[in-house]
């Protein structure tokens, strides 16, 4: 056999082998043999090479009936850490995290400030980097969420703030001298439900923000179409000739759902330029009529984005992720009831089980597959949603 051959396959079963361990911590090598279909030779080769690179760690024994207990094995999370930016148009979310996810903290701040986009980003990522512990690998990479269309890291159209044509991969590359991931919002949080949340091979994650993105995977993969325009669902036409849009068309279907949309609405009710989002849950409390109007209207709309994907789709599963439906108790059964049609038995909507930090978690994810070689992660059987949850809500900047 070729020597190019035999290193395919090396590097081949290494990936297996890590991923098996990651996914399936903790477990001995006599398990991975049986799990992967490799020698017992093999195997022993490549969790010692993955042991003294520091990927994998022996954490005790396990039970056996009889004999010599094995010795268990675990992925070395703390071998690195990954950046995560949640890069919005009203805040910046860093996440620093270790590669599963597992041990995060977050921070805020004002994505609007007086210094350009790139320089305030970069600043962030300096203060944010130079806080970190010593590690063995460092930095494993570092990604970008943007709001907006992303090919071949760059970026193609923003339509709420100047980052069009931008190559944010090359820029911070050079400035950091990691890896680094540029990636719409919506895809990199369908990659984190699927891999901390949701078990599923074709789902689609809808993202109502101040726009509208959707999270396309299927049979696994992400899919982004020829340009990286795919789930730019929110410049859809609702009603041709209707509310202009940043896109330049008219009628888009985020000027009606979207966050900022309904808010608008509910201000323009009161005679107002803007309100927020806690002014808005509040007025709903309290049955005030302008907030049940935008109510109302948001269900709708948002009832006939949801027949809309079912029939082009039909995905195994719909994960919603709105700030309405988060903290409305029953919002999200209105808007299914809402959906009038013979599919409506196959339409399986869920909220997001990530919520604020689904952009984060899932940089992460791609990050550590990237880094380590490796196709999936499968993280939802661990309490890191739960950890990470909680982190985005307790500590801001």
């Amino acid at each position: 056999m070729p020597t190019g051959n035999q290193e395919y396959i090396r590097d081949m079963n290494r990936s297996l082998v890590l991923e098996a361990i990651i996914n399936h911590a903790p477990i001995s090598r006599a398990d991975l043999s049986k799990i992967l279909h490799l020698t017992k030779a093999t195997i022993s080769n490549i969790v010692q090479e993955l042991i003294d690179r520091e990927l994998v760690l022996e954490v005790g024994s396990g039970d056996a009936p009889m004999g010599r207990k094995p010795i268990l094995l675990t992925f070395h999370n703390r071998c690195g850490y990954v950046v995560s930016v949640d890069f919005g148009v009203k805040r910046t979310a860093i996440m620093t995290s270790d590669p599963l996810g597992r041990s995060c903290e977050v921070h805020e701040y004002p994505s609007q400030t007086n210094q350009p986009l790139m320089e305030h980003l970069i600043a962030l990522l300096h203060q944010t980097i130079s806080a970190l512990p010593d590690s063995p690998y460092g930095v494993l990479g570092i990604s970008v969420g943007i709001y907006g269309v992303v090919c071949d890291d760059t970026v193609l159209f923003t339509p709420y703030y100047d980052l069009k044509y931008s190559n944010i991969r090359n820029l911070l590359e050079e400035e950091f001298h990691v890896p680094v991931i540029v990636e719409n919002e919506a895809n990199l949080s369908v990659i984190g439900e699927s891999a901390f949340g949701q078990n599923y091979r074709n789902m689609i994650f809808l993202n109502i923000h101040e726009g509208v993105g959707m999270g396309i995977l299927v049979n696994g993969q992400l899919y982004k179409g020829q340009n990286g325009y795919a789930g730019e669902f929110g410049h859809t036409i609702l009603f041709p000739d209707g509310r202009p849009c940043p896109c330049g068309n008219k009628g888009c279907l985020e000027q009606y759902i979207s966050e900022s949309a309904v808010l608008k609405e509910f201000a323009n009710g009161h005679g107002k330029s803007s309100a927020t989002i806690d002014e808005f849950l509040w007025a709903c409390s309290q049955e005030d009529p302008s907030a049940q109007k935008a109510l109302h209207d948001f269900v709708h709309y948002t009832a006939v984005s949801l027949n809309t994907i079912l029939h082009t789709f039909n995905p195994d599963i719909i994960v919603l992720n709105s700030s309405f439906t988060n903290y409305i108790p029953g919002l999200l059964d209105q808007i299914t009831a809402s959906v009038q049609n013979r599919l409506r038995w196959y339409l399986h909507v869920v909220p997001s089980q990530l919520q604020d930090v689904s952009v984060l978690l899932g940089g992460v994810c791609m990050c550590t597959t990237r880094f380590l070689g490796i196709r999936e992660l499968h993280l939802h059987r661990n309490s890191s949603t739960q950890v990470c949850a909680h982190a985005a809500q307790t500590v801001r900047t």
